[in-house]
């Protein structure tokens, strides 16, 4: 049997018992509903939100290491490992142990590991700005910027600007 639409009525009106008093259970519920609208797009299911992030985050800091990408990412180091070899072996990432310290690896992306991040990156933003449903575009900034706040995380300059929320009513 298939599962109920997420919107149906009755499913709606049946009461999660006062956790969405908790923004640990609204944010770990939102994150389920990312993670499942994200699967079912062809275009990032593989490999996959997490793994675009992994890349994309290695992108904007070349050189970075191991432990301090694990430790940005909230994942754990064994999985990270995991990752970056898969990445690897499909020559999407380099890693090199760092001449001043050879207990540390530095991570870069290979011209094949840009390419991929310039076709996934693309492909996770509409994505994102498709799953803006009852929101309006500043409202979902603010929920960007308080997100944030919350992670205790820069916001990029067009969400700490609401640029990203230009036109909105």
């Amino acid at each position: 049997m298939d599962a109920a639409p997420r919107h149906d009525t009755g499913i709606r009106r049946r009461s999660y018992g006062g956790l969405t008093e908790m923004s640990g259970f609204l944010l770990s519920l939102a994150q389920a509903h990312v993670y499942a609208a994200d699967s079912a797009n062809p275009q990032i299911a593989d490999p996959g939100t997490a793994q675009i992030s992994v890349l994309a985050v290695i992108r904007a800091n070349p050189g970075i290491r191991h432990g301090e990408l694990a430790d940005m990412l909230l994942i754990k180091l064994a999985y990270l490992t995991k990752l970056l070899k898969g990445f690897e072996a499909q020559g999407w990432v380099h890693r090199r142990s760092n001449p001043s310290d050879r207990r540390t690896v530095e991570l870069t992306l290979t011209r094949e590991g840009e390419a991929a991040v310039d076709r996934l990156l693309p492909a996770l933003r509409a994505q994102d700005a498709r799953r803006q449903s009852g929101l309006t575009p500043r409202e979902m900034a603010q929920l960007k910027r308080l997100l944030c706040k919350y992670l205790d995380i820069p916001a990029s300059a067009t969400t700490a600007s609401g640029d990203d929320a230009a036109g909105s009513g």
